[in-house]
């Protein structure tokens, strides 16, 4: 349970540009609150999946295996889906045209899923219990979706 509050905690920052635009031009609370929520509960779900796996499989964190996930996460980035999932997402922040609150949030945390796969599975091998570490790669996902 708490791998699914830290991912679900780390990501919603890095969707605020999303919920603001949506926001912005629906100016429906509750389909707001509906795209926070989907966004919310999809890195949750995640986060509930990584927590089992972690609990299943223990590597050691040393240098072969951190540069290993380092270099996954690099690599996975330079992937055609997942450049077209962070244009998509970059996308969703600046249109004004909007549709139904289930259809935009889901198809956002899609995305949003999609380009960050790569870090995601770099921050699991590396530590998701290491605050400092969440922070830095909130970070870095919020840079990541906007530039």
């Amino acid at each position: 349970m708490g791998m699914a509050v830290s991912m679900a905690a780390m990501m919603a920052p890095t969707a605020a540009p999303f919920f603001v635009a949506y926001g912005r031009d629906t100016r429906k609370p509750a389909g707001i609150a509906a795209v926070v929520l989907i966004y919310v509960a999809v890195w949750a779900l995640i986060g509930l999946a990584a927590g089992a796996l972690m609990d299943r499989v223990m590597m050691p964190a040393g240098p072969v295996v951190i540069g290993a996930a380092l270099a996954f996460a690099l690599i996975y980035a330079l992937m055609p889906w997942s450049r077209w999932a962070r244009e998509r997402c970059r996308e969703m922040c600046r249109h004004e045209a909007r549709g139904a609150a289930l259809r935009e949030g889901t198809t956002y945390a899609a995305c949003c899923v999609a380009c960050s796969a790569g870090v995601m599975v770099a921050l699991v091998v590396l530590g998701m219990a290491n605050v400092l570490l969440l922070a830095a790669a909130a970070g870095v996902m919020l840079v990541y979706k906007l530039i």
